[in-house]
């Protein structure tokens, strides 16, 4: 396997020197990159950007990796966790989760949108400012969906319409830890099922998302990208707001039909665990150092989500008015 798929190599992003850490869930470090030069290099300054190689190409595998490491677990005990991802907790269990880390937020089972199948990055954002608030002098680690399918904004919907239900169906309801055989070997034909079907590898997406992306690999690719900028101003927002050293990184990648191997010539789209393929293991390491004052910081955090909760309610009171 090592021979096939290449040595794991990867960084504990976990056990790294941050005082807060921000994961984008499936951000490839190239994209990344484009958006980053183009959007928020002149915008973000004290900050250093290079790639790096992750542990995982799956979400999944991300956590557990990083945490059965003991020296991992040990530098974590004292951060608060927002996460953005069911997922997360179907890997790990929310009890487990809860004792790993000093308070854990499922930010996912309050404002999970099952029309879009995802959490928006608003709602990271505003959940993020009244956590720092409640704690200031605890370490965050902040995670957003994005850029991770489906793609926000009107011109995808019918994208997202090919994996609403699967989305759901496989993030939202389920219970965590159980019947992990059986998923294996759901993952097994699933795999088995995209090489005879679509003749190439394809997992961590909805089946139909797969022949579409294969099809449509261009339009999925800008979608992606908009997923990605639209994440990016809020961690941008946050960068100016939380004290201290800021690690903005990613779990894993997204591939869009490069090959898996010389030997093994076949195009893989999605994120497939244990696939050792530069898309899926390169992810982005932006660090940004904020040296605002801790006190300076919270009466930041609460001007902005006065600001937020201002705007939203004046735009509830808009709509009510058109719509009636």
């Amino acid at each position: 396997m090592t021979a096939l798929y290449g040595p794991n190599k990867g960084v504990n992003v976990l056990g790294l020197d941050w005082d807060n850490l921000i994961i984008l869930d499936a951000c490839r470090c190239d994209m990344f990159k484009l958006v980053y030069s183009k959007y928020l290099s002149k915008a973000l300054t004290h900050c250093r950007f290079t790639c790096i190689e992750s542990v995982a190409s799956m979400t999944g595998e991300f956590w557990i990796r990083n945490i059965s490491n003991a020296n991992v677990l040990e530098k974590i005990n004292d951060v608060i966790f927002v996460n953005s991802n069911p997922m997360i907790d179907k890997t790990i269990g929310q009890r487990k989760l809860h004792k790993v880390f000093y308070n854990y937020v499922p930010v996912w089972k309050r404002y999970w949108d099952e029309t879009l199948g995802t959490v928006k990055p608003e709602d990271v954002y505003r959940v993020t400012l009244r956590t720092f608030i409640r704690y200031p002098n605890k370490r965050m680690i902040i995670w957003f969906l994005q850029p991770h399918y489906p793609y926000l904004g009107e011109k995808y919907v019918h994208i997202n319409a090919l994996g609403r239900e699967w989305i759901n169906k496989n993030m939202l309801y389920m219970i965590p830890g159980k019947h992990k055989d059986l998923e294996k070997a759901i993952v097994l034909v699933a795999l088995i099922k995209s090489i005879v079907k679509l003749g190439c590898l394809h997992l961590g997406n909805a089946p139909k998302l797969g022949a579409y992306m294969r099809r449509n690999t261009h339009e999925v690719i800008r979608a992606y990208t908009s997923n990605l900028i639209k994440a990016l101003h809020y961690v941008k927002k946050l960068t100016e707001i939380l004290p201290g050293k800021i690690v903005v990184t990613s779990d894993h990648g997204e591939a869009f039909g490069e090959l898996l191997s010389k030997l093994l010539p076949l195009r893989v789209y999605g994120h497939i665990s244990r696939i050792r393929i530069r898309s899926l293991t390169q992810v982005p390491f932006l660090v940004v150092n904020n040296s605002i004052p801790r006190h300076e910081a919270v009466r930041k955090a609460l001007r902005h989500l006065a600001y937020y909760l201002i705007d939203e309610i004046e735009r509830e009171s808009y709509e009510k008015v058109f719509y009636k």
